[in-house]
């Protein structure tokens, strides 16, 4: 169920209040979806220039109001330079509410360990993976994990610039030996 860009922005700013007051994980039912004004532009996740490394991250090119998903991208599994994989966007101005980063996918039985977000730029992380928050399909499944850039936890949005998206599997709770294919979403309004 898509929300409005006025009702995506109140939650948002709900979310944002409760993670400052919850300095974990924040646990959310939000749907998100771009505003209806934003293009939209998609991508072949294995297409994209760059290896995905720290050093030579996916490159998604400027983002500034509008929508990039790059579909299709392989699981993220256990072991050493598998259980992450970078991506870098550029904003040319500040994001505005409602932005956000992060992953779609489809948990089951052989797939539980969830895609991780986490923002940085340069070597600063600006949003650890604990500010995620997640999505749910109508069955109560994880069906993404998103950081919020616009409104940030402590307040503001995210300044124009360069970052990089680190996604990342956790080894834990989830002991899993692998993430679903997933899709990697950037909408900044």
């Amino acid at each position: 169920m898509p929300l409005t860009r006025a009702s995506l922005a109140r939650r948002m700013r709900r979310v944002g209040l409760a993670a400052v007051a919850v300095a974990t994980a924040v646990v959310s039912t939000l749907v998100l979806a771009a505003p209806a004004s934003a293009a939209t532009y998609r991508y072949d996740c294995r297409r994209l220039s760059g290896n995905g490394s720290y050093s030579h991250p996916l490159a998604l090119g400027n983002v500034t109001g509008r929508t990039v998903v790059a579909v299709n991208c392989p699981p993220l599994t256990s072991g050493a330079g598998y259980a992450h994989r970078y991506f870098s966007f550029t904003l040319t101005r500040p994001a505005r509410v409602p932005s956000y980063a992060g992953a779609s996918f489809a948990l089951n039985a052989g797939r539980r360990s969830a895609v991780n977000p986490s923002l940085s730029r340069g070597p600063y992380t600006v949003m650890h993976t604990g500010a995620g928050l997640w999505t749910y399909n109508r069955s109560g499944v994880a069906n993404g994990r998103y950081l919020p850039l616009g409104p940030l936890p402590g307040g503001g949005v995210l300044a124009a610039g360069t970052y990089r998206l680190d996604l990342q599997k956790l080894d834990s709770p989830l002991r899993s030996l692998s993430t679903p294919w997933f899709d990697v979403v950037v909408a900044v309004s």
